[in-house]
């Protein structure tokens, strides 16, 4: 007997580098259905990381996009925001006046920032099988 998993979902979005990219983004996830604990955790992170990327590359390159991606899978959520910025050190979180990247270190399975030939990938992964987000 074969178990059956669910297909992963992807979301894919570029926007303008603007504050209502935020409230996009976010929006586009409570449309696919995820446990309340998770969406908020999830939504919470995808907040901090887009409105980084308004805030530090959106001023220099106003006529650039802000890349989105989420894929959400039965075993784990993935969130990629790519800009056109020059990108961060990711033991910034340390010394950084905000508590952003701290809750995104805190909260998230796991993290990263990539530079790439046309700016910064920062992404962060929620482990959907821990039951960390459960509801007791």
């Amino acid at each position: 007997m074969t178990a059956l998993t669910r297909p992963s979902t992807d979301i894919l979005l570029a926007f303008a580098p603007v504050p209502e990219a935020v409230r996009t983004a976010r929006h586009a996830l409570r449309d696919r259905g995820l446990s309340p604990d998770l969406d908020h955790t999830v939504s919470l992170l995808t907040s901090e990381l887009v409105g980084n990327a308004v805030r530090h590359a959106g001023p220099s390159h106003p006529a650039e996009r802000i890349v989105f991606h989420a894929r959400l899978s039965e075993d784990h959520v993935r969130i990629e925001v790519a800009d056109h910025g020059q990108g961060f050190d990711p033991d910034v979180r340390h010394e950084a006046s905000g508590f952003g990247l701290r809750l995104v270190d805190k909260l998230a399975s796991r993290w990263g920032v990539e530079r790439t030939a046309r700016g910064c990938r920062v992404w962060f992964e929620v482990d959907r099988r821990s039951g960390r987000f459960e509801r007791d």
